[in-house]
Parts: structure tokens; sequence; C-alpha cells
């Protein structure tokens, strides 16, 4: 294994959280025995900081964080985002018009909010998983392109059709290269040109010092492909989709196991009571 590991990230959903968006206990304290040992401890995810925090707390992450599927790279000691992008206006906007004229849910990450056109079981589902409450905009074009403020990201959502339908769409209709992945089955996330997860660990890099080879990384869905290709290792669940563990280094259990747990103490050693690098 390299021995120089300084940060491990681990996604959330599907990854790290069970099905009941719990994390086990055994992965919890395994994750604590490295942070004693010296190694940083951050998560990777396509939640906002309010969304990511309860499970900060619980894990007692040192950061940094990478959120929003790496429009962002967040500070867990100041509370503070180390850098951050925006989608383009006019592309937020054509791919809100576009998918709301298709019958498409839209989560807009606005100004640390998320704003939705209207309330339904769709979104109803979207804010429990997230633990966030919605902002209800009727007007969502329209203000989103009168304001000064453009998306961070948008979540398009459609439970009942293939979503990947937009996705060429999209790629004829949007005037940069935004990113375009499919966190989920049902969810299409449309990002800033050059934003995935794998591109936060530059930034991670230039603001602390750790290079992608330096990082041990964790995931499950498309989103997380990037991060797990461009870390030193790329360790995926059982559980992930297909292409995630074909370029994977590594598939370990399922999420609703102790897999992680038990693959850290398999590359970590123990040494007086901490998990330490071998």
């Amino acid at each position: 294994m390299n021995a120089s590991y300084r940060l491990v990230l681990a996604d959330l959903d599907g990854t790290l959280l069970s099905p009941e968006r719990l994390i086990r206990q055994a992965n919890t304290s395994a994750l604590g025995e490295i942070m004693q040992g010296g190694v940083r401890v951050g998560l990777a995810t396509g939640r906002m900081p309010r969304s990511a925090a309860p499970y900060v707390e619980t894990v007692g992450a040192t950061g940094p964080l990478i959120l929003l599927n790496g429009a962002m790279v967040w500070d867990v000691a100041t509370a503070r985002p180390v850098y951050q992008a925006g989608l383009p206006m006019d592309d937020a906007v054509t791919a809100m018009a576009m998918a709301l004229a298709n019958g498409v849910h839209v989560n807009a990450y606005v100004a640390g909010e998320i704003w939705i056109a209207r309330v339904s079981e769709t979104s109803r589902r979207s804010e429990n998983k997230d633990g966030v409450p919605h902002r209800v905009v009727p007007d969502l074009v329209d203000r989103i392109a009168a304001g000064e403020e453009s998306p961070v990201k948008l979540i398009l959502i459609d439970e009942v059709g293939d979503v990947t339908r937009l996705h060429e769409p999209l790629r004829a209709n949007l005037a940069n290269d935004c990113t375009l992945v499919n966190s989920e089955p049902a969810y299409l996330e449309v990002l800033p040109p050059g934003v995935t997860k794998g591109s936060a660990l530059d930034h991670i890099h230039r603001h602390y010092g750790i290079a992608p080879d330096h990082v041990l990384a964790f995931g499950d869905g498309l989103n997380d492909l990037e991060l797990l290709t461009r870390s030193g290792l790329g360790v995926a669940m059982a559980n992930a989709h297909p292409a995630v563990k074909e370029a994977a280094d590594i598939v370990i259990g399922p999420h609703t196991s102790d897999a992680i747990g038990d693959f850290l103490r398999s590359e970590f050693t123990a040494a007086d009571g901490d998990l330490t690098r071998r």
C-alpha cells in the first residue's frame, strides 16, 4: 500500500451511509482512530454544507470536504469554503427551462438554499433525503435569470421516466461544457464546467498541500468515478455502479456492512489503540 496517505475521503450516500442514512459504528470508529493516528478524514459528497453537517459531526471529520460534487471545497476549521464554482447563468436558465418543460423536477442550489418551482412527492422525498428545507419559488426560472447569483449546481429528478433522455438535448443547448452526471439513477446533475469530485482534488492540493496520490477515497456512484481514478487508492463499494467497480483499484463490501472500517484496519496497523500508517 501507499504508506503516505494523508487524507481519507468517503462519499456519503451509497458508501458511508446505510440505506437508513446512518453511519455504522464500526466505520465511524475506524475513521476516528485514523484521525488520532495523524491522517485527515473528509467527506466527498454531492450534498451542500447544511446537508453534510450532521455526518461531519458524527465522524468528527477534520476535512477538507468536497461538497456539491466538487463545486465546493469546505474547510471544517473555519466553516467556510476555500473554493466554490458556479454555473454560467445562461446555462442554468436553459437547463431549468428544459427540465421543467419536460415535467422533470429541478433542485436549484442558490445562495446556500435549495430552490424548487413547486412541492411534489418527488420534492418531499428529496427534501427528506437531504435534511434541508426547500424554498418554493414559483417563478423559478425568471427569478434565477433576474438574480445576481447563479446556482452552484442543479439536480434534475425524474422518478418515473429516464432522466438520461435530457443528457443529449442539454449537451446540444448549453453554451458551455457543463458537467452532466447521473449521481443516482433518477438524478441528472448539471455542474459548472470542469467540475467533478476529482477536479476538487486539485483545489485540496493547492490549499492544503495534499497531493491526489496521498488520498484514499471510497465511492459508489458515477459522480465518484473521477475521484476514485485520480486518488492514490480508489475503493469502490460492492453496491457501486459497474463502471465505478471496473475503474476502482479495489472493490470491498456493500454500504450495508462494516466494509469501510474493515478495509481501513487492513490498510493501517493498530498501535497504542490508534490506527496509524503501516
